[in-house]
Formats: C-alpha cells, structure tokens, sequence
C-alpha cells in the first residue's frame, strides 16, 4: 500500500517497524528535506510528475470555481 497522510479510515500495522515507519514520513511532510518541493496550484495551472509523497491540505471549492482535477497512469516513469 502506497503511504497516505490521511488520519481516518486507515489503520496502520500495530508494530514498531511500521509506526516507524509511518512517524518518518508524517516528519518528512510537516518538516521538509534538502529535496521537498512545495507549491500551491493555481486556476488553470497543472502538474506533470511521478507518484509523490503529498500531504492532504484543504482546498476551497464554490460555485464560481470548481475543483477539477485529473489524474492518468502510465506504466513508464517520467524520466530526464
């Protein structure tokens, strides 16, 4: 199963590799690294890239400006 940052319908292996594990990544989102990229999408904007670690900010959807948000998988990686 591929990490997710969601905190409900998910439950995580009661082990300590695993809390592990999973403490690591909820640090790697709120404090960053060297290599984390942030940005905020704006109308109109996309984004190409490899499936990323991301976390779950919220978003504010209204009539006037719907969220819209496409995804497709490739069996290749973007590469270069």
């Amino acid at each position: 199963m591929r990490y997710t940052a969601r905190s409900k319908s998910i439950v995580w292996k009661d082990d300590a590799l695993t809390q592990a594990a999973v403490a690591c990544l909820a640090s790697i989102l709120k404090d960053g690294t060297p290599w984390t990229f942030q940005g905020r999408l704006e109308a109109g904007m996309g984004l190409v890239c490899n499936n990323v670690l991301h976390d779950r900010s919220a978003f504010s959807d209204s009539p006037a400006r719907r969220r819209l948000l496409y995804r497709a998988r490739y069996y290749e990686r973007i590469s270069g």
